[in-house]
């Protein structure tokens, strides 16, 4: 790649300009009585308005399940609580602050974990918006280079596109509005902010300080986000290491050491427990590789390709030669996950996809020479973007349609309904279970599994699963099945297919209490 070669036909100059030229006061005064005229509102609100079209939806699934236990847990003991999916171990990686907040927010209120996850996750895409606008001061372009960079990263990744914690694409945020990894996203757009704003204008410590504190919370709510963030940080001082010298390098390592000391201090988990335990999770990550390597990555993240010219060129740009060091970095993070086997490393994925975004959208800000062929291109790619991502925005339609008319729009059929059986299932129980998907909701129902329905390294799980398996065994004899159940103090067992132990005196103690017939299921609970 060679630095600094503007696009054919660019009238761009030499030098840099600054990150961000100061503004008089009367410029001032001209942005504040025509905020209304600032480009990136016209695309930010109508995507705010279609955040709260979806959480009215309240219709969720996978990871959401996981959260709502997360909550429970807290709202229950705040200060002590058992970790969400057995109740057995002491904390959990996912009490982070974020965590804390939501569980104390339920407690304190009375509110429902599902209403405070749902209004949480508007708070996060507020949140969001405005971290991407102010990084976005950074680009060339000014105003308009926000609303367009907006625009690319929620449209420009593929015709079959991701759902996925972190990435950004619109039907992919349809479901992880309420995650972490937003809130993780949206901090690590403010981290990277101050610090560009103490490299430039070192003679202050709040934008500093701003880095240490906001980083700290980045690794403690999703430590994924932390790498990538990380990933940036390292970009920033490698385009310009001068700057980074001049920026007080003691403060700077005096803020790491600071946010080291934070995240080490949280009181609700070790941090340190969940890095020691990533090679668990290399497993459900192998998809995201996979999507890169099938077809060439086209048909999950190939549109965003159509930016790759401007970041090519861009090095002249404000932020142009930072971006371009962000897009290789996280490349290669990629590629020796690949290599490794390492497929967690796979979560840097959307911050090899922000440089290509925020370039595409800081050239066609500019205007310059031969932009609109450019645009055109820019434009279509838009287009299949929004076909491949129309599914969020049916996300955001308010009216109940057929199974077969949601499959005719791409979008997942609505799961069937397990209240029937789960409806004697109480905050705090253990159950055991022959299907984890139904596990899962257990879960967000407050309750605890005896094998986790999601990876969770920090117990035995093959220990777990293996007395499941005993326990729904045919030959398995009534004794060692209370046993089982004696071990992990279950309160209930939840059945979805022709077992033995709904036989009479298979399961001593227990007693059928609930059936279904659609989908099947039988619960058995303690007499």
């Amino acid at each position: 790649m060679h630095h600094g070669l503007p696009l054919p036909g660019s009238d761009q100059v030499s030098e840099r300009p600054p990150l961000e030229a100061p503004r008089s006061s009367g410029d001032r005064t001209l942005v504040r009585d025509r905020w209304w005229r600032d480009p990136y509102l016209v695309v930010a609100i109508p995507v705010g308005l279609w955040a709260i079209l979806v959480t009215l939806r309240h219709t969720w699934t996978s990871d959401f399940l996981l959260h709502l236990a997360t909550v429970d847990s807290l709202a229950r003991d705040l200060w002590d609580p058992v970790d969400p999916l057995v109740g057995q171990a002491s904390g959990s990686p996912y009490y982070s602050p974020y965590a804390l907040l939501l569980g104390a927010t339920k407690a304190a209120t009375g509110l429902s974990a599902r209403t405070v996850l749902e209004f949480a996750g508007m708070v996060n895409v507020a949140l969001l918006l405005f971290a991407l606008r102010r990084f976005c001061r950074h680009l060339g372009g000014g105003r308009l280079a926000a609303a367009l960079a907006l625009v690319f990263t929620l449209l420009l990744w593929g015709i079959a596109p991701v759902a996925w914690s972190g990435f950004l694409g619109l039907y992919s945020l349809s479901w992880i509005m309420c995650y972490p990894s937003v809130i993780g996203t949206a901090l690590m757009l403010l981290v990277w902010d101050a610090f560009l704003r103490h490299r430039s204008r070192p003679e202050g410590m709040g934008a500093l300080a701003t880095v240490a504190l906001l980083g700290a919370l980045v690794v403690l709510i999703h430590p994924f986000t932390a790498v990538s963030m990380t990933i940036g940080l390292v970009a920033f001082v490698l385009a310009d290491p001068k700057a980074a010298l001049r920026a007080r390098p003691l403060g700077l390592a005096a803020g790491a050491a600071a946010a080291f000391l934070l995240v080490m201090a949280w009181p609700w988990s070790d941090v340190s427990t969940l890095f020691g335990a990533a090679g668990s999770f290399n497993t459900i990550h192998k998809v995201l590789i996979t999507n890169v390597v099938k077809d060439g990555g086209f048909a999950a993240y190939g549109l965003a390709l159509v930016g790759l010219p401007a970041l090519a060129t861009g090095g002249r740009r404000p932020l142009g030669r930072e971006l371009q060091i962000l897009f290789l970095l996280a490349v290669t993070v990629i590629s020796v996950g690949a290599a490794t086997g390492s497929y967690g490393l796979a979560r840097a994925i959307p911050v090899a996809m922000l440089p290509l975004h925020l370039a595409l959208a800081s050239y066609l800000a500019e205007r310059a020479k031969g932009w609109r062929p450019y645009a055109a291109v820019a434009l279509i790619a838009c287009c299949v973007g929004l076909y491949g991502e129309s599914a969020g925005l049916i996300r955001a339609y308010w009216r109940n349609v057929s199974p077969a008319t949601l499959r005719a729009w791409g979008a997942p059929p609505p799961a069937p309904s397990y209240d029937h059986v789960l409806e004697g299932i109480e905050p705090g129980e253990v159950v055991i279970t022959d299907d984890w998907a139904l596990g899962r909701l257990v879960n967000a129902r407050g309750a605890y599994t005896v094998v986790p329905a999601w990876p969770y390294p920090f117990v035995d799980e093959a220990a777990r699963t293996r007395d499941t398996t005993a326990f729904f065994a045919p030959d398995t004899a009534p004794r060692d099945r209370l046993a089982i159940a004696e071990r992990y103090g279950v309160t209930c067992a939840l059945v979805t297919r022709d077992r033995a132990i709904l036989k009479r005196d298979a399961l001593p103690g227990f007693t059928v209490t609930a059936r279904m017939t659609f989908p099947r299921a039988v619960r058995l609970c303690r007499s």
